[in-house]
C-alpha cells in the first residue's frame, strides 16, 4: 500500500528475490507529495544494486563522495566566514549516490513495470485484515472502488501512517524535528569552492560531490547536488531544526536566507546565484510506531511506521532494512517454521537500531554551534556505523534470527552501544571546557580511513566482523582515556566514565575471542545471543484483532 519510493522498492525487491509471488502495488499513480531523500548511503545503494538499479544508478545519477561538515570556528561570531572543514579524505570505500528523486522514482517505476508488478490506481480506503486473507479496498479519483485480497499487506503509505494509525500503534518521541527546504536551479557551484577552510590540508576528491552540512546553534544546513538531466545541475537545499532549540519559523525563501546571510554568507551567496524552483515545510514531523511487524502477515515500513532525522541519510536505508527483515518472515511462513520470537526479535532489531542512531542525533542538536563538542560526537557516531552497523547489515545479520538477536544485544539502552556513546557526552563537554576557542581543529577527524574502516572494506568478509567490532570498543576505550586526561582529576572519580571505560575494554575482548568466525553462524554466539531471550522484546497485539478496530 503506497505508491512512493517505499513502495516500489519493496514491490522491486520481492519481484527479485521471491518471484513466485504476485506482487501488486496500490497507490495514485499522481504523486504529489514533497520530494525527499536524495543521498543515499553505502547500504541503500547496494540494495539498489540487488534489485538490478545499478546502471540507472551510474549512468543518471551523480556519484557522492561521502559527507562533507562545516563547522563554525567562530560560533559566537556571526559573520565571521572561516570553517572548519571535515570532508572525505578518499574515493569512499563503498559506492553510494545523490539522486534526482523525480527521475529516480520515474525509473523505478518503469523498472516495476517492465517486471510484472501490478498497480493498482487508487487511494486505499479501507483495510481489513483476516487471518487467511487480507482485503485492502481502493478508490480511484472518479469514485470507483475495488477490492485486492492479498496473503501479505505492507503499508509503505508514508505519513498517512494508514495501519498505525488504524492499529493505535503510534508512539511518542522526545525530541521534535522540523525541515524547509527547496530545490535551487541555475546556481553558481564554484561559490562553495570559496569556503574560507581552516585546518584541511588533505588532498580529497572534487568536494562538490558530497551531502554538505553547515552546523548552527539547533539547526543545520544540507546542501545535496544532483543531476537534472543529461546536461543540467540543481541542488537541494534545506534546514532541519530542533524547535525547542530554534524557535523562529522558517516558512519561506527570503527568512531562509535572511537567517543565512547573518549566520552562513556563502550560503546567502549561493542561493542567490540561482533560481529557485520549489519549496516545502514539514513542522513536528517526528514520530514512531510500537510495532512494525505481524506474524499475521502485515507489517510497516518506511515512514508509515517511523521517521528519522536526515543528517546521515538514513532514511531508504531503513526502510532497505526494513524491507529485506518481512522478506525473511515471508520465506519462514512459506516453508513453515515462522515464529512469534522470531519476528519479534527481528522488530526488536529494528527498533534498537534505529533508535540507537536517532537518540544520538536528536542530542546532538545542543551541542552543533559547538564545533569541538559536535565533532568529536559525530566521530562516534561514525565509527559506530562503520565498524558495526554497515558490516552487521551488508552480511544480512539483520534479517537472520540470531544476527537480530545480537544486534538489539549491541544497540540495547542498558548495556549496548547506545549507552556507551550517551556516557561519552558529558565527558566530552568537559575536555571542550579545557579547549581555546576555535579548537575544533584538534577534535577527531569524523573522516579518515579509520572511522570508515578502509581495512575491514578490502576484504568486505563475514568472518572479519569480529575484528572490526573489536577495532572498534578498542577504539572508544582509548578514546575516552584521552579524553579523561584532558578532562582532568574529576571524570577519573566518575565512577559513569570509569564504567564506560571497562565496558568497551569487556565488549573488546568479549568480540576479539570469536576470531576469524562469522558471529551469527558461530555455536558461541548462538548460546550468547540466543533469540527471544531479551526482556525488552516489545508487546504486540493480539494474533487476531477485530475487523472493527482495524477499519474504524
Amino acid at each position: 500500500m503506497g505508491n512512493g519510493i517505499v513502495g516500489n522498492l519493496a514491490a522491486a525487491w520481492f519481484r527479485r528475490h521471491m518471484p513466485a509471488l504476485q506482487v501488486t502495488v496500490v497507490g495514485p499513480a499522481a504523486r504529489t507529495l514533497p520530494v525527499v531523500g536524495e543521498s543515499l548511503v553505502e547500504f541503500s545503494t547496494q540494495f539498489l544494486q540487488e534489485i538490478g538499479l545499478g546502471r540507472h544508478l551510474v549512468e543518471e545519477q551523480l556519484p557522492k563522495y561521502g559527507l562533507t561538515f562545516y563547522y563554525k570556528l567562530e560560533p559566537t561570531v556571526s559573520g565571521d566566514p572561516r570553517y572548519i572543514v571535515d570532508g572525505l579524505p578518499t574515493n569512499p570505500p563503498q559506492p553510494s549516490f545523490l539522486v534526482n528523486r523525480s527521475s529516480f522514482d520515474d525509473a523505478l517505476g518503469r523498472f516495476n513495470r517492465r517486471n510484472g508488478v501490478e498497480h493498482v490506481d487508487g487511494k486505499v480506503a479501507r483495510v481489513e485484515l483476516e487471518q487467511a486473507a487480507h482485503r485492502i479496498t481502493a478508490r480511484g479519483s472518479d469514485g470507483t472502488e475495488r477490492t485486492c485480497t492479498a496473503r501479505w499487506v505492507i503499508d509503505a503509505t508514508g505519513r498517512r501512517r494508514l495501519l498505525a494509525r488504524q492499529l493505535r500503534l503510534e508512539d511518542s518521541v522526545p525530541y521534535q524535528r522540523s525541515s524547509f527546504w527547496f530545490r535551487l536551479a541555475d546556481f553558481d557551484p564554484s561559490i562553495l569552492d570559496r569556503v574560507d577552510a581552516v585546518g584541511n590540508g588533505r588532498r580529497r576528491p572534487d568536494g562538490y560531490y558530497a551531502t554538505h552540512h553547515f552546523f548552527g546553534r539547533g539547526n543545520w544546513v544540507w546542501l545535496i547536488p544532483m543531476r537534472a538531466g543529461r546536461a543540467g545541475q540543481m541542488m537541494s537545499v534545506g534546514l532541519t531544526c530542533r524547535p525547542d532549540l530554534f524557535p523562529d519559523p522558517m516558512t519561506s525563501v527570503p527568512e531562509f536566507l535572511d537567517r543565512m546571510t547573518r549566520e552562513h554568507p556563502v550560503l546567502g551567496d549561493l542561493v542567490r546565484s540561482g533560481r529557485v524552483v520549489d519549496t516545502n515545510l514539514y513542522r513536528n514531523y517526528m514520530y514512531r510506531a510500537r510495532q512494525r511487524y505481524s506474524s499475521q502477515g502485515w507489517f510497516l515500513v518506511g515512514d508509515a511506521a517511523d521517521t528519522v532525522d536526515p543528517l546521515y541519510s538514513t532514511g531508504l536505508a531503513l526502510a532497505a532494512m526494513a524491507i529485506q527483515q518481512v522478506g525473511a518472515i515471508i520465506r519462514r511462513e512459506l516453508d513453515g517454521s515462522l515464529t512469534e520470537g522470531f519476528v519479534s526479535d527481528l522488530d526488536l532489531a529494528y527498533a534498537r537500531f534505529r533508535s540507537l542512531g536517532e537518540e544520538q542525533v536528536a542530542r546532538l542538536y545542543d551541542v552543533m554551534q559547538a564545533g569541538y563538542q559536535c565533532r568529536l560526537r559525530m566521530h562516534l557516531h561514525v565509527v559506530s556505523f562503520f565498524h558495526m552497523a554497515l558490516p552487521l547489515l551488508l552480511h544480512g545479520y539483520h534479517a537472520d534470527a540470531v544476527g537480530a538477536a545480537m544486534m538489539a544485544r549491541l544497540g540495547g539502552p542498558a548495556h549496548g552501544l547506545g549507552r556507551q556513546l550517551t556516557d561519552f557526552e558529558p565527558l566530552i563537554a568537559q575536555a571542550a571546557a579545557q579547549q581555546a576557542a576555535g579548537a575544533a581543529c584538534t577534535g577527531a577527524r569524523v573522516h579518515s580511513a579509520f572511522t570508515l574502516n578502509h581495512s575491514w572494506f578490502e576484504q568486505c568478509r563475514d568472518d572479519q566482523i569480529p575484528r572490526s567490532l573489536h577495532r572498534m570498543f578498542r577504539h572508544m576505550a582509548a578514546l575516552r582515556l584521552r579524553l579523561m586526561w584532558k578532562a582532568g582529576v574529576r571524570s577519573w572519580l566518575d565512577p559513569v566514565q570509569l564504567g564506560g571505560l571497562l565496558k568497551s575494554l569487556v565488549w573488546a575482548v568479549a568480540v576479539g575471542a570469536f576470531g576469524k568466525r562469522s558471529l551469527k553462524r558461530s555455536g558461541l554466539a548462538r548460546r550468547l545471543f540466543a533469540p527471544g531471550r531479551d526482556d525488552g522484546r516489545p508487546r504486540f497485539l493480539s494474533a487476531h484483532p477485530s475487523r472493527t478496530e482495524l477499519t474504524r
